[in-house]
């Protein structure tokens, strides 16, 4: 098919993204089949005038917006997530859609200049598995994007602050741990970078700074894995792929560093006792797992004394939970930032405040009160 029904069709879909619909809601707005949209978004069927003219009607949007390229009315966001075989596609798009609700928010907010992270091209010897090489690379990786986000000696908390004061643009919302969607993140040239962390009170604190930080780890080595279309977005497997090991090990070597552990492990001895992990954990404020886990990877701890580690986290029902658990940890600092400006200002109603945040008008006033706004 010509370059004109691929271009339709790929600013069709880019707006179906935008607005969070599916594509199975949108084959029924059209009154076509769910694989002659999916033609129409390949641009292997060119969509007829009559149905554009109602998808423009829709929408608000011109013809010419279809017949333009992205670049003429602006970037859409790529994403990025692993989801379980059985997460549903509405989960998906939900994270998918907040994604897009906040640039839009930044673009109202005229934040004129948007950052994305420096990008690292790694060659991996390993296919399966890492090896050794692999991993150091990673680590030397993570060190550098320390260091050009100006993140060094942070850890913890203030992680998702900082990260933000760096210039990612971080949404913590809870979504049900049911589907298996512990974090996604998105980017545009135009638009900058976003990374989704699910903040359900279910899931430890810890586990959701390891998210933060492995999902930028995906931001600057995969750039090449980001899709413009949610169900392009890759399932889990039992065993992780490679790039999930990437992105783990990136994470690991980022709140973990290897040459501090080693000093950490030579002051406290070869045969670290479960004590010591909990100072370590305390510490770097991460995980009793990643403590495991990072000095395993390092070499600085035996597979018995891990698996002795572990047997003491399951006979104590720690394999999900977290032993002494950090308290939770505020964020989406620059989002509320951003709400209350705008709301001050007139610039946008207690409709749209619930909208970003997630909430119902009720609660939503609530929090504008708590702005000490009105309401």
């Amino acid at each position: 098919m010509d370059g004109l029904a691929e271009l339709i069709g790929r600013n069709i879909d880019a707006l179906r993204i935008s607005k969070g619909i599916t594509k199975t809601d949108l084959a029924v707005l059209l009154g076509v089949t769910r694989p002659t949209l999916d033609n129409y978004i390949k641009g292997k069927q060119i969509i007829d005038s009559g149905k554009l003219a109602l998808l423009a009607r829709k929408f608000n949007r011109s013809m010419d917006y279809f017949l333009s390229s992205t670049e003429e009315h602006g970037s859409y966001l790529m994403y990025r997530a692993e989801r379980a075989i059985d997460t549903p596609i509405m989960i998906v798009d939900s994270i998918m859609h907040r994604f897009d609700l906040y640039a839009d928010l930044l673009l109202n907010f005229k934040k004129e200049a948007v950052f994305v992270p420096p990008t690292y091209s790694i060659r991996l010897s390993g296919q399966q598995k890492l090896t050794e090489s692999d991993k150091r690379m990673i680590e030397e990786v993570a060190l550098k994007c320390r260091r050009a986000l100006s993140l060094e000696g942070i850890t913890g908390g203030d992680l998702f602050w900082a990260v933000e004061e760096a210039g990612i643009n971080v949404l913590a919302f809870p979504t049900d741990p049911n589907a298996k969607v512990w974090g996604a993140s998105a980017y545009s040239h135009e638009s900058g970078s976003y990374v989704y962390v699910n903040d359900h009170d279910s899931i430890p604190e810890e586990r959701k700074i390891f998210s933060l930080i492995h999902e930028l780890g995906h931001l600057v080595l995969h750039r090449d894995l980001y899709w413009h279309d949610p169900e392009e977005l890759k399932y889990m497997s039992k065993r992780k792929d490679i790039n999930e090991q990437v992105a783990d090990h990136f994470a690991s070597s980022f709140l973990l560093p290897r040459a501090r552990l080693e000093r950490e492990i030579s002051i406290l001895g070869n045969d670290p006792s479960i004590s010591n992990i909990f100072t370590l954990k305390r510490k770097y404020n991460v995980s009793f797992q990643a403590v495991v886990m990072a000095l395993r990877s390092y070499g600085l701890l035996s597979k018995e004394a891990a698996s002795k580690f572990f047997a003491f986290l399951n006979s104590r029902g720690y394999m999900d939970t977290e032993p002494r658990p950090l308290p939770y940890i505020e964020k989406n600092h620059q989002l509320t930032f951003c709400l209350q400006n705008l709301y001050e200002h007139g610039e946008i109603g207690m409709n749209k405040v619930a909208e970003y945040l997630g909430l119902s008008l009720l609660e939503a006033r609530k929090v504008v009160r708590e702005w000490g706004v009105g309401g």
